[in-house]
């Protein structure tokens, strides 16, 4: 799979400056991958994501090369761009050594426009069962796949669902819903890929004193739920109006108090690094 356009003058692998020019890489190969956001020339949570790029290779037989070269290589990447907003790829890619090939490059993005953040967006299920749901590894025929049915579909994203009808997570994002006590549900830790916002929406609501269990949703039980939203690095925490044909509350107190919370959470983490 091409992965499109790539964004920039540069790329950067293994320290050194590339041109974009007639870059495609091969994401069929083996690859551990983050996307992080730049707002403003800063990386949003940076650390949480390469702690979790770290933890993706427990297992692989790949050595993590160590966060302050991937840092190198990503200040690299800025100084080398023009660009002060959008998303970056940190790629660990196998090739014939133990220590990875580390690759960093913008990545086109569509981020939620106003209205999508004020009126939901429209989502259907996709039956699906991530191999290994807690390592962030590129599967090359699931994003061919999905990125096809999004497309087809028409909707922002799909929501994968298991062999037992239970409601899991986004194909890139993770997703909660909100019952008719103002209990939080989201599927376990242990059965997702856990987002780095999803932690600091679990953090807001124990500050917050908003109940969550973490459980799967059966579909069956959705028209048990009020409210619902998915959030990512692009999204942050985008409403949910429709999920096939459930309808939610896209004004539910608690889902709005939970996005002004976290939207205050990356103001204060960004003025952390001017």
């Amino acid at each position: 799979m091409k992965t499109g356009k790539i964004l920039g003058e540069t790329y950067i692998i293994n320290g050194s400056r590339e041109n974009v020019s007639g870059f495609i890489h091969d994401m069929s190969a083996v690859i551990y991958y983050e996307v992080v956001r730049l707002i403003d020339g800063k990386f949003l949570f940076l650390q949480d994501h390469l702690e979790r790029l770290r933890r993706s290779l427990t297992g692989s037989g790949l050595t993590y090369p160590g966060s302050g070269i991937i840092r190198e290589n990503l200040k690299l990447l800025q100084n080398s761009n023009s660009l002060r907003q959008g998303n970056i790829r940190i790629c660990l890619q196998k090739n014939s050594e133990t220590t990875p090939t580390i690759l960093c490059y913008f990545i086109p993005y569509v981020y939620p426009d106003e209205h999508m953040y004020q009126k939901g967006v429209k989502l259907l299920t996709y039956p699906h069962v991530r191999p290994n749901p807690t390592i962030k590894k590129w599967d090359n025929r699931f994003r061919i796949s999905v990125s096809t049915f999004i497309r087809e579909q028409g909707v922002y994203e799909a929501i994968l669902m298991n062999n037992r009808q239970e409601i899991t997570e986004g194909s890139r994002s993770n997703i909660f819903f909100l019952d008719h006590q103002g209990t939080l549900l989201t599927a376990p830790e242990g059965k997702i890929l856990a987002g780095i916002t999803r932690k600091y929406i679990l953090e807001i609501c124990k500050s917050d004193n908003i109940d969550v269990i973490e459980k799967p949703i059966g579909f069956d039980h959705l028209d048990q739920m009020t409210a619902c939203f998915i959030s990512g690095t692009s999204p942050k925490i985008l409403p949910v109006r429709t999920l096939d044909s459930h309808p939610f509350n896209v004004n539910h107190p608690q889902l709005r108090q939970i996005v002004d919370r976290f939207d205050t959470l990356i103001k204060e983490n960004l003025i952390a690094l001017s």
